[in-house]
């Protein structure tokens, strides 16, 4: 039963014809929107709002679905739709709500008319005084402060706003969306899974945006597994309520497992789709997924992302928000490239985050950031102990793997950082990053042990342990059991087993005695 009819308790002729109107114009707005004639369906909205049949439960409903339509289309798409409309002969409460849809989209693209635009939609409600528009003008509000590093001041806009009342039923999904992204800057990735999770009061309303924030907490808190089978699932879906946002997201998602697990040809086959996007507003839906790619010089040296991306955080941070660790890895992938300049930008705008939501995390993240752009272990350090603190277990890896890479570190500590990076990845199923952690390993223990050069004859002993060989017999010689092995460096006692049997054949030796002698010979 439709609001209207439910709200009358009869079902009169004009109600009958209303609703039925109301359902078709519904279908063509959708058959153009998938066609991909989003400004056309758009059109065709506005076109009934503007006609004033209906009454009130019409209007509101029709707004409703120009908001679901303008979330699912692209920036320049929506925003073309939304300005024609202005031109039609709307009433003032629907163009308060029209002018607050155009805010909002300026403000999460960074645009630089938001504030104006901000303000001109301000006035049209203030004159309205229409509650469609009072939402919206919050969820402008909440995005600019969101684009702007301000978790805060978003999470006081968007805490007046109640996505359960009946009123607010349309346009509940933007509003625990924008919650969510704001529990997932501030690193509470509880209450961030939790309003996931939950489904919308409205059986119909769409759950894949939802879903790829989901996705994007599973990426943050290291549920690599989890996060590539549900985006995985959810973009072969074939949904139609898959916009280009979330499709973008999924793809980011995707692309960023895979890199961690090792899978190089994958991840670039599925992140090559998104690179060809260059045309701002519209690329900044795929910055998540530029922020993947920037640690793979193979896409993106020859595609310019980083310049790309760089400019358009400088426009909105919300990029970075779900995801701790993209602001450092452009960092490092700016250094890396000798790309001082924008380094420092994207330090800078990392500090700035900090500065407006000074919470551990992007504490953290700040000093992650500038310990890379100079080089520096003491930020470094700070860093690695407050993400220690919290749930951003990808982000705590990665800054141990930045720590044993700082060439100003002594040896032993290097090795401790990249031995415990290394144990991370294994922990949250990226085996890709984790033999990146194995082989530092391996050069700062051969460091320490004088190793000959790659050119000499292959060496024996202590010397011929892997990486990983070595943090077993560490711990067994040390009087751990197999199974405390396993428990403490995350792996399986099958896996220990196996380990501590290739460790006997290379050492020659044949029980525990044996290696706790070897090992105290090398170590005086």
């Amino acid at each position: 039963m439709s609001e209207s009819s439910f709200s009358s308790g009869t079902l009169s002729a004009d109600t009958i014809a209303t609703e039925q109107r109301r359902h078709r114009l519904f279908e063509a707005a959708d058959q153009l929107r998938l066609a991909g004639r989003g400004t056309e369906a758009l059109h065709i909205l506005a076109a009934e709002i503007a006609t004033s049949r209906g009454g009130e439960p019409h209007r509101t409903l029709l707004l409703g679905r120009v908001a679901r339509t303008v979330a699912l289309e692209q920036p320049t798409i929506a925003l073309t739709g939304l300005r024609e409309a202005l031109n039609l002969r709307l009433d003032a409460r629907s163009r308060a709500t029209v002018l607050a849809l155009v805010a909002t989209i300026a403000a999460r693209t960074g645009h630089p008319d938001t504030d104006a635009l901000l303000r001109d939609a301000g006035t049209a409600h203030a004159a309205s005084g229409d509650q469609s528009s009072a939402r919206h003008l919050a969820l402008g509000r909440a995005a600019r402060s969101l684009a702007h590093g301000d978790l805060p001041g978003a999470q006081a806009v968007l805490a007046a706003l109640d996505p359960n009342s009946w009123a607010a039923r349309a346009d509940a999904p933007a509003i625990r969306a924008e919650r969510i992204l704001v529990e997932l800057g501030l690193g509470r990735h509880p209450d961030a899974r939790t309003a996931a999770r939950q489904a919308p009061d409205d059986a119909d309303a769409p759950l894949t945006g939802l879903t790829a924030l989901d996705c994007l907490r599973m990426v943050a808190v290291g549920e690599l597994p989890e996060a590539a089978a549900l985006a995985v699932t959810t973009l072969s879906s074939g949904s139609a309520d898959l916009s280009r946002e979330v499709r973008a997201l999924l793809v980011a998602v995707i692309g960023e497992v895979r890199y961690r697990r090792g899978e190089y040809d994958d991840a670039r086959a599925i992140l090559r789709t998104c690179l060809t996007e260059d045309r701002w507003p519209d690329r900044t839906m795929w910055s998540p997924a530029f922020c993947v790619a920037a640690r793979d010089p193979a896409l993106s040296t020859p595609a310019g992302l980083l310049t790309r991306v760089v400019a358009d955080l400088h426009r909105s941070v919300r990029p970075l928000l779900p995801v701790p660790h993209f602001g450092p890895r452009l960092v490092r992938a700016a250094v890396a490239t000798g790309d001082a300049r924008a380094a420092r930008r994207v330090t800078e705008l990392v500090e700035l985050v900090s500065t407006r939501t000074p919470v551990p995390l992007w504490r953290a993240l700040a000093d992650q950031s500038r310990g890379l752009r100079d080089g520096d272990p003491e930020p470094l350090r700070s860093a690695v102990d407050r993400l220690r603190t919290t749930a951003a277990r990808p982000a705590l890896a990665d800054a141990l793997l930045d720590l044993a890479n700082n060439p100003r570190l002594r040896p032993e500590e290097a090795r401790d950082a990249a031995h415990e990076a290394a144990a991370l990845y294994a922990r949250i199923g990226a085996p890709g990053d984790q033999a990146i952690a194995d082989r530092r390993c391996a050069d700062l223990t051969g460091t320490q042990r004088h190793r000959p050069s790659i050119d000499g004859p292959p060496s024996g002993g202590l010397d011929a342990l892997t990486p990983a060989e070595e943090r077993v017999a560490e711990m067994l010689a040390a009087g751990a059991t197999k199974k405390e092995a396993a428990r403490s460096l995350f792996v399986s006692f099958h896996t220990v087993d196996t380990q501590l049997r290739s460790i006997y054949h290379k050492l020659g030796i044949n029980n525990r005695m044996q290696l706790v002698r070897a090992w105290e010979r090398t170590r005086r």
